[in-house]
């Protein structure tokens, strides 16, 4: 009898010790997952990244060569798709015109609702916000059409507030939710309520990830970075040496680097042969980019990288009318008939802030889009060498859809 209960003992000890391990390793997420697209939300997919690059192309335009720019993309997208959601007639037609999603609104609320859901999910490693906020005026008696808010509910997971646009309450709270949903890199999108609008639209994106292969902080060094007008500056450039997925064309060398669990990637691309950042950013396309990808493989590269942040706001409404949606914004003709109980709604507003932050360990990124609803009646091979001592272009994207997060160049200063 002794012996059986020795026997026991063991036994159960042993499952004891085992049993830590195996709740741990049940509870662990995976590491990495794909977002499965339907062969429809794949050429929706393709189709929004060419409107990535279209804007990116009209917003550096339009915007000093000489100043660094950072925008994002799937944060105007997703905007633009609850009012696609809100429009009718001519303005919904420009509008998915430009989003490149297609005409089937509810197709296109599938795809960033599968985005919304499964984008914070693709690797563990990584943290990825995505929020939307619709704020409508209770000092006008403004409220959302039932059917709208729910759509906005359900496939963008919009939080619906009734404010008081003239109390300072109201911007306060605003400003506090971009704060919040970005971690504190955006801490405010408005300094003032336009008290005659109807309602604001707002989206958040906030992007946190780790490289895969980190740079050590102390082999970086201040080195000179020559500017797109010839002038130089000292910068901390971070340096590493290693394996990297790695390409070139006649316009630009083209480097990888993974974040976490490759679930996202940043892509620069470095000029040469001669050409410019400019250069670079004409020849942007859904196409383009994905056959320089293809092209790439893995080398042994010598990089160099500053160390950076870079802070923009862009005014929407002349790039977005010039890509084809000017009704949107044109309060004689706009048609937004299906959000709220206010007749000839129009977008008489529309920016993005953003920030990237870019150092040894990985990369912070944030953006908030806002549009304010104003109504008619109212008025408003051997080692690679990849130095990035000169002007870039870069874009994070998430690597099993190809969806463009963020877009920027950086310029030095």
């Amino acid at each position: 009898m002794k012996q059986y209960w020795r026997h026991s003992t063991w036994v159960v000890v042993m499952m004891m010790a085992a049993l830590p391990a195996f709740i741990i390793n049940a509870g662990e997420p995976p590491v990495k997952k794909n977002i499965s697209l339907t062969p429809t939300q794949r050429k929706m997919c393709d189709r929004n990244t060419d409107f990535a690059c279209n804007l990116f192309r009209t917003v550096t335009k339009s915007k000093q060569g000489n100043s660094s720019t950072i925008l994002s993309p799937v944060s105007v997208s997703y905007l633009l798709g609850m009012l696609n959601e809100g429009a009718d007639g001519n303005t919904r037609q420009q509008i998915s015109d430009v989003l490149g999603l297609g005409d089937d609104v509810l197709e296109t609320n599938k795809y960033f609702k599968k985005l919304i859901d499964e984008a914070p999910l693709v690797d563990a490693k990584a943290t990825v916000k995505i929020a939307n906020l619709i704020t409508v005026n209770s000092a006008r008696g403004i409220n959302l059409i039932q059917q709208y808010q729910y759509d906005m509910q359900k496939y963008y997971k919009a939080e619906a507030d009734a404010l008081d646009f003239s109390s300072g309450n109201s911007l306060d709270y605003i400003n506090n939710w971009c704060n919040s949903h970005t971690n504190g890199m955006i801490p405010s999108i408005l300094n003032r309520l336009d008290m005659e609008a109807c309602m604001y639209l707002l989206n958040a994106v906030y992007f946190k990830a780790s490289w895969t292969h980190k740079f050590d902080p102390e082999a970086t060094r201040d080195r000179t970075f020559t500017k797109q007008n010839g002038s130089t500056v000292m910068l901390p450039m971070m340096h590493r040496k290693g394996n990297a997925s790695y390409g070139e064309n006649g316009l630009y060398k083209m480097l990888c680097m993974p974040y976490g669990s490759n679930g996202y990637s940043m892509y620069v691309l470095l000029p040469h042969n001669g050409n410019t950042i400019d250069d670079i950013v004409q020849d942007l396309s859904a196409q383009t980019l994905k056959e320089e990808q293809h092209e790439m493989s893995n080398r042994e590269v010598d990089i160099l990288m500053p160390r950076f942040t870079t802070t923009s706001e862009t005014y929407l409404e002349d790039a977005l009318s010039s890509m084809g949606m000017p009704l949107t914004f044109n309060k004689m003709l706009a048609e937004f008939p299906n959000m709220a109980n206010c007749s000839d709604l129009y977008v008489s507003m529309m920016k993005q802030r953003a920030k990237i932050e870019v150092n040894e360990e990985g990369t912070k990124a944030a953006a908030v889009t806002v549009s304010a609803m104003t109504n008619r009646s109212m008025s408003i091979g051997s080692i690679c060498t990849f130095h990035a001592t000169k002007p870039f272009v870069y874009y994070i994207v998430e690597n099993s859809t190809g969806t463009i997060f963020f877009m920027g160049t950086y310029c030095g200063d």
